[in-house]
């Protein structure tokens, strides 16, 4: 079964698309890199799927990533 995904992850998910990567997410969230990191490799293991292709200069939201990014704005925004 998996793990409920925290508010904390979609915050962290919609920050790291909003700032365009990951240490402008940190910075954002007044939060180290690694904390950003691993709370990101924590929901991409919890939903069992990548949700940025790291290949790239900037992470790029892959197409699982796409299909949350929506429903996570939504729950961050009724937050």
């Amino acid at each position: 079964m998996m793990d409920a995904i925290s508010l904390d992850q979609i915050q962290v998910l919609v920050a790291v698309v909003d700032h365009g990567g990951f240490s402008a997410a940190a910075r954002a969230l007044s939060r180290p890199q690694s904390a950003i990191t691993y709370a990101v490799q924590k929901l991409e293991a919890q939903a069992g799927v990548s949700l940025f292709d790291r290949s790239a200069y900037r992470p790029v939201l892959t197409e699982a990533g796409r299909a949350l990014l929506p429903r996570a704005r939504r729950v961050a925004e009724e937050m």
